[in-house]
């Protein structure tokens, strides 16, 4: 969960270009969250641990229902079709290489 938020602070550095896989991040976060209040309230409360598997399952099935919010990510350039970097990747809501992707979008990183 702090590796989720760090990487959320890491994606803020890139202010506009990147709002959607922010959201995504975020989302994500949610989910890991209430995995891990499930399973602490299953513990507190002597529930089994097979009822686990539900809350997984549950936390999957949520994942894929809304992938095109908790997914954005592309690892090849919608345009093009060279592979992104990784920095694009994850920070990058375009999917675009640098060669496709308009210059305006790169001025908007914060310094």
């Amino acid at each position: 969960m702090v590796a989720l938020w760090l990487f959320h602070l890491y994606q803020r550095r890139f202010k506009e270009a990147g709002t959607r896989k922010r959201i995504a991040t975020l989302s994500l976060t949610m989910v890991l969250i209430f995995a891990w209040v499930t399973a602490w309230v299953f513990a507190r409360y002597g529930i089994g641990d097979t009822w686990l598997l539900l809350v997984a399952a549950l936390a999957v099935a949520v994942i894929i229902w809304q992938r095109k919010l908790m997914v954005p990510y592309r690892l090849l350039c919608v345009q093009c079709g060279k592979p992104l970097s990784v920095t694009r990747i994850f920070s990058h809501d375009s999917n675009k290489c640098e060669a496709c992707e308009p210059a305006a979008m790169e001025g908007d990183r914060l310094r």
